[in-house]
């Protein structure tokens, strides 16, 4: 009896070293949603910490462009119109028209003050050399007599320094007005002298 026991133990104890041996060919166990890294079973060692690899991603075909342009604002008296040199970025050359109108609603430093806060520029758009500007007001953006003439001179000064624009019609909410702020007429379009 004793040369049986012998056998059952000698059974038992390779069936457990066989056991305990497969446990070791599979990873460590991972956390509850946790992926697996992506160089798991590829030959690589344990306790390198190497970074995944991302693809490159494409050059995209549609990069920023960029311009220099002149913008205006008053100064902090609102008595005189102040130039100042802005870099726009655009896609397209047709936003550059919208990209310029935009810079005019924030001043570039504390001796500027803009003409064109509150403003919304729905649409801004260039045809037969006429763009044509659609735009929302807020109550905050209106200003006095001389404020207004300002912002008129300000607005004629961004757009026509680019040559392709010829005349300049401005709509508040989709409609012509006769004047932005009740002070100066709106001519329908303006006109390049």
């Amino acid at each position: 009896m004793n040369k049986n026991w012998h056998k059952v133990l000698a059974a038992t104890a390779v069936f457990t070293l066989l056991l305990s041996g497969c446990g070791q060919s599979k990873p460590p166990a991972q956390g509850a949603g946790e992926t697996p890294p992506a160089n798991m079973g590829q030959g690589s060692q344990q306790g390198t910490d190497t970074p995944p690899q991302t693809a490159t991603p494409a050059p995209n075909q549609e990069q920023n462009k960029q311009m220099k342009v002149k913008t205006y604002y008053s100064d902090s008296n609102f008595e005189k119109l102040i130039e100042k040199e802005t870099t726009i970025s655009y896609k397209q050359d047709a936003d550059k028209y919208r990209a310029a109108l935009e810079s005019l609603k924030t001043s570039p430093d504390n001796q500027s003050l803009t003409l064109f806060k509150g403003f919304t520029f729905n649409k801004v758009d260039l045809k037969d050399g006429q763009i044509t500007i659609d735009l929302s007001m807020a109550p905050e953006s209106h200003l006095g007599s001389g404020g207004e003439d300002m912002l008129l001179n300000a607005l004629q000064k961004t757009l026509f320094q680019f040559s392709e624009i010829q005349a300049i019609e401005v709509l508040v909410d989709g409609e012509q007005v006769e004047s932005l702020m009740g002070h100066m007429d709106l001519p329908h379009p303006i006109k390049r002298n």
